[in-house]
């Protein structure tokens, strides 16, 4: 059976983003019916991006405390099961500063990313076990960049320096998931990290490498490892990469590592096409 997703990874500056551009391309010529998403897509059918998730206590908290927002949070607010659902970024982007400043800094807080460890994951779960069943019937192809080992790894290791194993467990849930799909994964590697996380930092805005650093260097991992700055930063990267290569190993699936050292395009995508035509054909 032919794959129905493609998983694009690597470390930030290694080409990500570039290599799901190319690949969305390669499926274009080859006639092949598929959707892109890329990191940060509100509408990600496997992933939650700005979204808020609050239980049955948490969500009355929050409309006792906000009661003359009312009409607003009902408005917004979805229930599924024993879950309330906000997705505060796409309604900020819709609607703008109608959005209470107050209240977005509350529900901020129960960002899917934020919350606890163990009800991040089962969320996370969930919510790739839904796509599963509506990708089994749709039959597209789809390519995701960075959901599958980075958003774990980032929640679980540089968030909460949680043990390898429990990380390592998490990607394999997922992996056991998406398993009816078929799924190939690209591995996007550069042999000199340092080198190629400054090349991303001179090239995005101040304010994306600060959030990233700070990230990287006062949140778990990091924190606990004593990381500052660029240089501490650059050495998180190291040990996310040294756990990144070991799950390649450990998840026995089909796998593609491409060397985007030279950030030579043109010899990636023929690589990409010699590599991924296989996993294409039924």
């Amino acid at each position: 059976m032919a794959t129905q997703l493609i998983l694009i990874e690597g470390l930030p500056g290694s080409g990500k983003s570039t290599i799901a551009k190319i690949t969305d391309e390669i499926l274009n010529d080859l006639g092949i019916e598929h959707q892109t998403f890329r990191e940060g897509n509100l509408n990600h059918p496997a992933d939650y991006e700005g979204m808020a998730c609050m239980t049955y206590k948490e969500f009355n908290e929050l409309r006792s405390k906000f009661k003359k927002h009312l009409d607003f949070i009902d408005q917004y607010m979805v229930q599924k099961e024993n879950n309330y659902f906000l997705a505060y970024d796409k309604i900020k982007k819709e609607i703008g500063s109608k959005f209470p400043n107050e209240l977005l800094n509350k529900i901020i807080e129960y960002d899917i990313y934020e919350i606890t460890l163990d009800r991040h994951i089962q969320l996370i779960l969930e919510r790739w076990t839904s796509f599963v069943e509506s990708a089994l019937k749709d039959k597209n192809v789809y390519i995701f960049e960075c959901c599958f080992i980075q958003n774990p790894i980032t929640v679980s290791l540089l968030r909460d320096n949680s043990p390898k194993e429990i990380t390592i467990n998490y990607i394999q849930k997922l992996k056991r998931i998406i398993e009816p799909l078929n799924p190939v994964l690209i591995y996007v590697n550069q042999n000199n990290i340092e080198k190629a996380f400054r090349k991303v930092v001179e090239e995005r805005p101040a304010s994306w490498s600060d959030g990233f650093m700070y990230y990287y260097t006062k949140r778990g991992f990091g924190k606990e490892n004593n990381m500052q700055g660029l240089e501490g930063t650059i050495e998180v990267l190291k040990s996310r990469k040294t756990l990144e290569l070991e799950l390649l190993d450990a998840l026995d699936m089909d796998h593609i590592k491409l060397d985007n050292s030279s950030y030579d395009y043109n010899k990636i995508k023929k690589e990409i096409v010699r590599n991924i035509d296989n996993f294409l054909k039924n």
